[in-house]
C-alpha cells in the first residue's frame, strides 16, 4: 500500500551537480522490445517513456504500436511519449483518438497531437501560467545509463498532461532559448526543477522510494524550496525493479502535483 505524500517543505539547501552517464547505443531497440513483448504493464510503461525521451525517430513505430496496448496506462504513456518525441506519429495518434474509450487517455492523445503537429515543444498559450524547466536527475539508485533520468522526465510529462496552465520546457533548452520564451510571454512565471532519486530501501518486505524535487527560479536559479516525497509498497522482494520504477513514477507525479498546488506562493 502506498504511503501518503509528504507535505511541501520550503527550505534552503545545497545540491550536488549530477554526473553525465553514458547512453547505451541499443537503448531504443531494447525499449522497443520491452514495449512489444514484456508481460508486465509497468515495464511496458517505462519502455514507452524511455522511447519518448530517446530523441530517436526509430521510436515512433513502436510507440504507435503501444497506442494499441490493452493497458490504458501503457496507451497513455505511449501517447505522451509521442508528444514528447515530436518526430512523427500524427496518423496513428489520430486513429487511436477515434477508437479510444478511456477519457484520460483521449486527453493525453489530444495533447500529443498538438505537440506532434507543431513539431516542437512546448506549446505556450495565453492560458499558460507556469513555464517549467526540469534539469537532469541526480540519480542515487546505482543504475547505469539514463534509465532513471528518462523515467523521471517521462513521469513529469505524463503528470503535466492533466495540469492546466503548466508547460514543460524542452529537455534540451538553453538558457538563451528560455529567456526568449519568457521575453515573448512576459506574464509567465518560470521555475527550474531539479529532481533527485535516492537509492531504494528494502526492509521487512517493504520497498520505500524517496524522491526530492528542488525548486528554483528560472532562468536565474535562485532556490525557492524543496518537495520531498516518500512512498512505500508492501510485499516486495529486494531488487524488484518494476516496483521501484512504479514508485519512482508515482512519486514524481505527486511532486509535480504538490508543485502546481504551491506554484503561486513559490513565485512570490
Amino acid at each position: 500500500m502506498l504511503a501518503s505524500v509528504a507535505a511541501l517543505c520550503v527550505s534552503a539547501g545545497m545540491l550536488v551537480a549530477p554526473q553525465a552517464a553514458a547512453q547505451p547505443a541499443d537503448r531504443v531497440l531494447r525499449a522497443s522490445a520491452e514495449l512489444r513483448n514484456n508481460e508486465d504493464f509497468r515495464v511496458r510503461t517505462q519502455a514507452a517513456l524511455a522511447l519518448g525521451a530517446s530523441k530517436d525517430k526509430r521510436a515512433v513505430a513502436p510507440l504507435c504500436e503501444g497506442l494499441e496496448d490493452p493497458s490504458a496506462t501503457v496507451r497513455a504513456a505511449a501517447g505522451a511519449a509521442l508528444g514528447k518525441l515530436a518526430l512523427g506519429g500524427s496518423e496513428c495518434l489520430k486513429n487511436r483518438l477515434d477508437d479510444e474509450t478511456n477519457a484520460s487517455v483521449k486527453s493525453v492523445i489530444s495533447k500529443a497531437l498538438e505537440a506532434v503537429g507543431s513539431g516542437q515543444r512546448p506549446v505556450v498559450t495565453v492560458e499558460t501560467k507556469y513555464y517549467v524547466a526540469v534539469g537532469p536527475t541526480t540519480d542515487k539508485t546505482g543504475r547505469l545509463g539514463t534509465t532513471v533520468d528518462d523515467m523521471v522526465h517521462g513521469a513529469v510529462d505524463e503528470a503535466v498532461t492533466d495540469m492546466n496552465g503548466v508547460v514543460i520546457a524542452p529537455r534540451t533548452e538553453t538558457v538563451t532559448q528560455g529567456k526568449a520564451v519568457l521575453a515573448k510571454w512576459k506574464k509567465l512565471k518560470a521555475f527550474f526543477l531539479w529532481p533527485k532519486v535516492q537509492a531504494p530501501e528494502y526492509s521487512g518486505g517493504n520497498l520505500t522510494v524517496r524522491v526530492e524535487m528542488a525548486v528554483f527560479t528560472y532562468p536565474g536559479k535562485a532556490m525557492k524550496g524543496t518537495i520531498p516525497l516518500k512512498l512505500t509498497m508492501s510485499d516486495v522482494q529486494p531488487g524488484d525493479k518494476s516496483s521501484e520504477d512504479e514508485l519512482i513514477r508515482r512519486a514524481v507525479g505527486s511532486a509535480l502535483t504538490k508543485f502546481a498546488e504551491n506554484a503561486e506562493r513559490l513565485a512570490q
